[in-house]
């Protein structure tokens, strides 16, 4: 039986994204879309085309900068203007010349970055080295005056925000006070329990793109919510952490306990030092480490069973040949292999590759002799 938390169908993912805050996206598709992965986690019938109508139709869903770009619930959208107005205070003189991208979006509608091709080539410094007009439409939709309407395939598709902005939704600037509580709410709400420095941990980011430092109003709100009863201390592994009342008032339903393939960029483990610190596992995206430095591969995800952290995947899903490549799977040392564990991996790799549009399953090695040999009954080696 596959778990429900969220319920099925569009509605589901729009109720995942409100819990969890935000939802990163990432460009790389080793395997999945961060975003995709994230969602398919958590909604048992999850498909892309569920958040294109969020997003596109339903105007439910917005894209903006978190601790880095994500898919926000719209109904957040004003606790973000603070970060839109910094970067266009910070911007003036970078937003000047944008007044002709402005007018042919009024004037033809949505347009993408390919549609101003003028063949001036790309920058050749900053910004992923992106083409002027790229750089440009992107400085447009940080300080607000445009927004990802939609996007086709990956790429953004960027109209006027009055004409993407539902007219329902409210546009009041936040005080200090209001943007304090909706990350501590926010936040706790998406861990369960945190420090302040989980809570703030976009901190840095966004400071550095607007100017704007959120721990003040966070820690002078935290004290207050504590004070009301609404935020209480709970200690974990012999330090304190902050907990939502409400959260502790919840009923929570225990299903099977099944093996999860989680995304590198997952809410839960994205915050390296919390997953270390409360999880005992320590895990690096090696993506951006040189080859020769790797310890375990390009894009090794890790697999949860139950609430233990118990390996790592390296794995590869190509599409053309409908294969999941499992490069190799480790086991922490501390993981007991049991029927009960093979059972939910051999479940877990053929709801994943299911979930990719993959045929097949092939396991090219496994670090674990036992778990190898025990594998290689139930499971297709080359």
């Amino acid at each position: 039986m596959v778990a429900k938390p969220f319920g099925m169908g569009a509605g589901a993912v729009l109720k995942a994204l409100e819990h969890l805050h935000y939802v990163q996206i990432d460009t790389i598709s080793v395997v999945d879309r961060a975003h995709h992965h994230v969602f398919k986690t958590r909604v048992a019938d999850y498909s892309p085309d569920m958040l294109h109508q969020l997003q596109a139709t339903q105007r439910s869903v917005f894209e903006y900068w978190s601790h880095a770009a994500a898919y926000l619930p719209m109904r957040d959208y004003r606790f973000y203007l603070p970060i839109m107005l910094g970067y266009r205070n910070a911007r003036l003189q970078d937003l000047r010349g944008s007044s002709d991208i402005i007018s042919r979006i009024r004037a033809e509608g949505p347009l993408q970055s390919k549609d101003f091709d003028t063949g001036q080539g790309k920058s050749n410094k900053g910004w992923w080295n992106w083409k002027p007009a790229k750089i440009a439409l992107e400085r447009l939709f940080l300080s607000g005056d445009l927004m990802i309407s939609e996007r086709k395939g990956f790429q953004k598709v960027y109209d006027l925000t009055e004409r993407v902005l539902p007219a329902s939704v409210n546009t009041q600037f936040p005080t200090d006070d209001e943007r304090g509580k909706f990350y501590i709410r926010g936040m706790l709400g998406n861990l369960g329990v945190a420090q302040l420095r989980d809570i703030t941990y976009s901190k840095a980011s966004v400071k550095r793109l607007s100017g704007f430092n959120i721990l003040p109003c966070v820690k002078e709100n935290l004290n207050e919510m504590l004070d009301s009863g609404e935020v209480v201390p709970v200690r974990c592994k012999q330090e304190i952490f902050y907990c939502l009342h409400r959260t502790l008032q919840e009923t929570i339903k225990v299903g099977p306990k099944r093996i999860r393939i989680l995304s590198p960029f997952d809410n839960l483990i994205i915050n390296r030092r919390r997953l270390l610190e409360l999880f005992d596992f320590k895990y690096q995206l090696e993506c951006y480490v040189p080859r020769e430095k790797r310890q375990y591969g390009y894009f090794v995800l890790p697999l949860l069973y139950g609430d233990k952290f118990i390996g790592r995947l390296d794995c590869k899903a190509e599409r053309k040949t409908g294969n999941l490549l499992i490069n190799n799977i480790w086991l922490e040392s501390s993981t007991t292999i049991s029927a009960a564990l093979i059972n939910q991996l051999v479940l877990s790799l053929q709801r994943f590759k299911a979930g990719l549009g993959c045929t097949n399953v092939l396991i090219l090695h496994v670090d674990n002799s036992q778990l190898r040999k025990t594998l290689s009954q139930v499971m297709s080696y080359p």
